[in-house]
């Protein structure tokens, strides 16, 4: 994204704070506070880092003990039921789309295939145009998911991710979030407006759905085939072959530093291309001072930056900056 760290950083802790201003005003929602953006950031005993460069709150809070539940009807069937007409919400369509379930074969870390063929199909419905949306539900496990999301919705950093509160304050019993958040999204459009847009994904980044709200019907009844399958595995590049043997030097593609609960490092991990392009993982003990701090650099990213694959004692590859 052209950003470093630092600007990352930054910017997820302005959404995550937009989020948990939604929640502070939602009655259901777990945390019902709002949070400064560097409160969200910066590591404290209670707000603890997780995995680099996510804390305690920039991720998702599953142990809840939440429930939601929706009817969805014909139409024939809700006005039947007695529901108004100024109450009733139509589905448009939507769309779907699957990463590989396992991450050591996909082409590459930066962007999602998936992703981006769901949220483009699903701009098709709206003529092309993320600003449509009067309201918008992105998922909010990690910041990544709706920073990604946004950018190909075309929509800008003050953007309102959520109606609901997001998973970190609102709360998540796992996927069911998106139940609440469907939910949510009934009651807003029923209050004003006349589009929604509700995106989740699960796993890494893996799954991914999404579906139109409306308050008006659509102009005509669609015959859709939801899957985007084939779109997103067209722009699918060479995936290199995986190995747990390696020798050389190993060039960053993705990276995190692991954190125990008192704060302490337990250890990094590199997703390392080799000098003949092929991918391995590179372990970095929570003793190398050296290379932990060139991956926690915050005015330059390590991915693209080269150092040496070696062998530790346990057999486990570890990577060590040059």
């Amino acid at each position: 994204m052209g950003q470093t760290p630092r600007e990352a950083l930054t910017e997820s802790g302005d959404l995550w704070s937009t989020y948990s201003s939604v929640a502070s005003q939602n009655p259901n929602a777990w945390l019902k506070r709002r949070f400064k953006p560097e409160e969200i950031t910066t590591p404290t005993p209670d707000n603890r880092l997780i995995a680099w460069p996510y804390t305690k709150l920039m991720v998702a809070n599953p142990t809840v003990n939440m429930g939601g539940a929706l009817l969805m009807t014909s139409l024939a069937k809700a006005r039947e039921a007695g529901i108004a007409e100024d109450r009733l919400v139509y589905a448009w369509g939507g769309a779907s789309a699957e990463e590989p379930r396992d991450y050591l074969i996909r082409d590459q870390f930066f962007e999602s295939h998936p992703q981006n063929a769901v949220l483009e199909a699903i701009m098709d419905l709206v003529e092309g145009d993320g600003k449509q949306f009067d309201a918008i539900e992105l998922y909010s496990c990690f910041p990544c998911v709706p920073k990604m999301a946004r950018r190909t919705l075309g929509l800008g950093p003050d953007v309102q991710p959520t109606v609901t509160g997001g998973l970190t304050f609102f709360g998540a019993p796992l996927n069911t979030y998106m139940t609440h958040a469907a939910c949510a999204m009934v009651r807003k459009l029923r209050g004003g407006g006349k589009l929604g847009l509700l995106y989740g994904q699960g796993g890494f980044v893996t799954k991914h759905h999404a579906l139109v709200l409306s308050r008006e019907a659509p102009k005509q009844a669609l015959a859709q085939d939801t899957s985007v399958q084939a779109e997103a595995d067209r722009n699918r590049r060479k995936v290199p072959d995986f190995v747990t043997e390696a020798t050389g030097k190993g060039k960053v593609e993705a990276f995190t530093v692991i954190y125990r609960s008192n704060g302490e490092v337990e250890h990094g991990v590199t997703m390392l291309r080799t000098a003949d392009d092929r991918r391995t993982l590179g372990r970095i003990p929570a003793g190398d001072a050296n290379t932990l701090a060139h991956l926690l650099n915050m005015d330059r990213t390590p991915v693209g930056s080269v150092g040496d694959i070696v062998a530790a004692e346990d057999g486990m590859l570890e990577w060590r900056v040059g």
